[in-house]
């Protein structure tokens, strides 16, 4: 069975719940560029810079970790490649230090920057009574306020590698929660509390989601990169675009 990164519950669904009781669905969203407008990475590294006054070296290593997620974006740098790089501006925090942080962005950066579209869609999944899942690569401390804003049932996510001492080692825990692991992790999802991945949605921005996105029946995209919206186009995949 496949580890399922990140996950934590946020709203009290009982997977026992769901034994006997027929196969649900679920509605799956990535979150940088898909439920959001920006990348979680690249407003977190602006908005670190912008209020901590941080060491020269920090500030390089920010300007590597941008111009790796403009070349993502690109298709020039692998996603799994380009978050290796970020994971190492982590190194030496604590989990405090970070969830603080964390907090911090999403009350003054991170909640104006959701996409009224998408969140839109994703309250008529809830409506319907699917469950909400974000399925993201980025890192935790970035998710935790996504809990109480728009209460999604599950998130699988990235978790950081803490040393004895409690401070990050700058690498991921188990690995990334992206590209082929997403899938893994939807389809270990699936099996575990009985979704029927055929009639469930998926909803993501990038290219490197596309295992993610053809592990359901109904995949959509939303802003999508310049590979993803070609990939759509041929696919018949929905090609939603909100600002």
């Amino acid at each position: 069975m496949c580890k399922l990164t990140g996950q934590y519950k946020c709203r009290g669904v009982d997977p026992a719940a769901l034994q006997g009781t027929g196969a649900r669905q679920a509605a799956f969203f990535d979150v940088d560029r898909t439920l959001i407008r920006g990348d979680s990475q690249e407003l977190e590294a602006r908005f670190f810079m912008k209020q901590y006054n941080p060491s020269m070296n920090y500030y390089l290593t920010m300007m590597l970790t941008m111009a790796s997620i403009q070349l993502n974006r690109l298709g020039w740098l692998s996603l799994i490649r380009q978050n290796e790089i970020y994971l190492r501006s982590y190194r030496g925090r604590t989990r405090g230090e970070l969830n603080k942080l964390g907090a911090a962005l999403f009350d003054e950066v991170i909640r104006r920057d959701f996409l009224d579209g998408a969140l839109d869609i994703l309250e008529q999944h809830r409506r319907r009574g699917d469950l909400i899942v974000l399925v993201s690569a980025t890192t935790r401390h970035l998710l935790l306020p996504f809990e109480s804003f728009i209460e999604p049932d599950y998130i699988f996510c990235t978790d950081l590698e803490f040393d004895n001492s409690g401070r990050c080692t700058g690498k991921a825990l188990d690995g990334i929660c992206g590209q082929e692991k997403k899938e893994a992790v939807v389809r270990a999802f699936a099996r575990e509390n009985h979704i029927d991945l055929s009639s469930s949605h998926a909803y993501s921005d990038h290219h490197s989601d596309i295992p993610f996105l053809s592990s359901v029946g109904h995949p959509a995209v939303i802003n999508p990169t310049g590979q993803m919206s070609g990939y759509a186009r041929k696919m018949g995949w929905p090609v939603h675009r909100f600002h």
